[in-house]
């Protein structure tokens, strides 16, 4: 009897076993959907429609985007939390969303890079440091001399408290010593409307967006914040070059599942994604866009993530960034 039921459990368990490869062998087998947490037509929105029509067209299952924007790509990701567990709804992560709300907003209830698991970096992108055409200043020098001698005469914009662009304009004020007032608005187009029409002095802002605006000299720019010159912008040094050393923000994008999502989907994600990042018409896409594909693996860009985890927390607490009671 005993041989018996110890068959009988070796059948079951090698049934199960067969069951689950089988699971993971038909995977996907229904519609793919990449959460996109910031509105239309930005980067991150932009991107994952690049990286989804590429995908689908390798393998032959559709994939689509829905964004879900506000609260700095919040209520995308809780929307990405209650779905099942299960590949078919990822999420576009982005630095604000991933590593730097959770350290400004106490109340913000969960820690995006504990609560997913990291598929894959897909791109990085550096910003540029614009001013307003009549502010005195040419340079970053200039622009740090200006506000060291009047530290209440510089105001900045952003996107929103806690975006990226608000957040590297922080690190700049914490490293060079300066004042600058925040002046945050709903979005990336109503901030730099307000640059160019004089209601605020400065900004970071990503080069895709800048691009534009800077070629037509309706704004002034100073430094590119990435650790290289970027090739749509010779002419502008990084801000390393113009002075301050070691200084690197770049905003970055990449998929991340919420946490239990079957790793060998993760895998199967991975790699497809990976595949499509190596399409010369997706490279010139994104090159298009002012970004830097990435790629590579699941844990390095978990050790990526920690980084930048890092990084913006200690921001945050020796500026005295975190909003209290929210």
């Amino acid at each position: 009897m005993r041989v018996r039921a110890f068959a009988t459990a070796v059948i079951a368990a090698a049934s199960l076993c067969c069951a689950a490869a089988a699971q993971a062998d038909d995977f996907p087998n229904d519609k793919i959907r990449i959460l996109v947490p910031t509105a239309p037509a930005g980067v991150a929105d932009s991107l994952s429609r690049i990286v989804a029509a590429k995908v689908q067209e390798n393998i032959g299952q559709t994939l689509y985007v829905e964004n879900r924007s506000g609260a700095n790509g919040n209520i995308g990701a809780q929307a990405a939390l209650t779905a099942p567990a299960d590949g078919y709804t990822v999420l576009m992560g982005h630095i604000g969303l991933m590593t730097i709300n959770h350290h400004l907003y106490p109340k913000m209830g969960f820690s995006p890079i504990k609560a997913f698991m990291p598929v894959v970096h897909v791109v990085s992108y550096p910003d540029v440091l614009i001013v307003n055409n009549d502010l005195p200043v040419t340079t970053l020098k200039e622009f740090i001399d200006y506000a060291k001698a009047d530290p209440k005469a510089l105001t900045y914009s952003s996107s929103g408290y806690g975006s990226s662009f608000h957040m590297a304009m922080e690190l700049l004020k914490h490293r060079a010593g300066i004042e600058a007032v925040h002046v945050p608005f709903a979005g990336t187009a109503p901030a730099l409307n307000a640059l160019m029409a004089g209601t605020v002095n400065a900004a970071f802002t990503d080069v895709m967006t800048g691009g534009p605006f800077i070629a037509a000299k309706k704004v002034r720019a100073l430094a590119v914040s990435s650790a290289h010159r970027f090739r749509g912008l010779p002419e502008v040094p990084t801000v390393a070059e113009a002075g301050l050393s070691g200084f690197v923000v770049e905003g970055w994008a990449g998929l991340v599942a919420a946490n239990g999502t079957p790793p060998q989907r993760v895998k199967f994600l991975n790699e497809q994604v990976n595949k499509a990042l190596k399409d010369p018409t997706v490279i010139e896409k994104v090159s298009a866009l002012g970004g830097d594909i990435v790629g590579g693996t699941p844990e390095q860009f978990g050790e990526f993530m920690a980084s930048e985890d890092k990084k913006w927390g200690d921001l945050v607490e020796q500026a005295h960034l975190r909003k209290s009671g929210e």
